[in-house]
């Protein structure tokens, strides 16, 4: 991709990974996507996977995998003039962000598929426990990515308070910080997007330079 197409479609990229992810949750719940969290008890866990879903849920499964294809470009376009180890660091923190979010759709997504069709307590609960692990993990993968993304100011300020909230999600997982924090990355994504995209680009002088005899 080149560098002027990039510049174009890096920030549409960020806010179409998150109108993605917001709508793929939304029609998954509404399709009867099971909403529990780890701080939930062991029986309405169970409980919330006892019936077979709607076609809601894979409306909503597909759009969330189709998010996280936006969201590689925009963490190409936010580090598209970096060099050097951190900015290798960032892709990394990007791409593994993207992997085990990925990972832990796809373990959600078979745990929806199993509802209702004969899936046993056992099963449901290391499914459950899986891909919420995953989920959790995910948390400090953003917040690595907002620590290296190479921004100031302001934006740099409210990218470590939020990988902050998202370090203290993680320690106490069935407390609310990590989920807030996650929807505050998805948050500071648009922000970003936005907000960079309106900066100057640098424009090459139309003067020639003096020559000399």
């Amino acid at each position: 991709m080149s560098e002027d197409r990039l510049s174009r479609l890096g920030p549409l990229s960020g806010v179409l990974f998150v109108v993605l992810e917001l709508s793929g949750f939304a029609i998954g719940a509404a399709g009867g996507r099971a909403m529990v969290t780890l701080g939930d008890p062991t029986s309405k866990v169970v409980k919330a996977f006892a019936d077979p879903v709607g076609n809601g849920v894979w409306v909503g499964a597909y759009l969330e995998l189709a998010s996280l294809a936006a969201f590689a470009v925009f963490a190409a376009w936010l580090f598209r003039s970096q060099r050097g180890p951190l900015a290798t660091a960032g892709l990394v923190a990007a791409g593994t962000y993207m992997a085990v979010t990925l990972v832990s759709l796809v373990v959600g997504d078979v745990l929806e598929y199993r509802a209702g069709h004969g899936i046993g307590t056992q099963e449901i609960l290391t499914l459950f426990d899986l891909q919420s692990g995953l989920f959790v993990a995910s948390w400090g993968m953003a917040a690595a990515f907002l620590a290296l993304a190479p921004t100031t100011g302001w934006l740099r300020r409210s990218a470590l308070a939020i990988a902050a909230l998202s370090l203290i999600g993680m320690a106490v997982p069935k407390a609310s910080p990590g989920q807030f924090a996650a929807m505050l990355f998805l948050v500071w994504v648009v922000v970003a997007s936005v907000a960079l995209a309106r900066r100057p680009r640098p424009v090459a002088s139309a003067v020639p330079a003096p020559t000399h005899a």
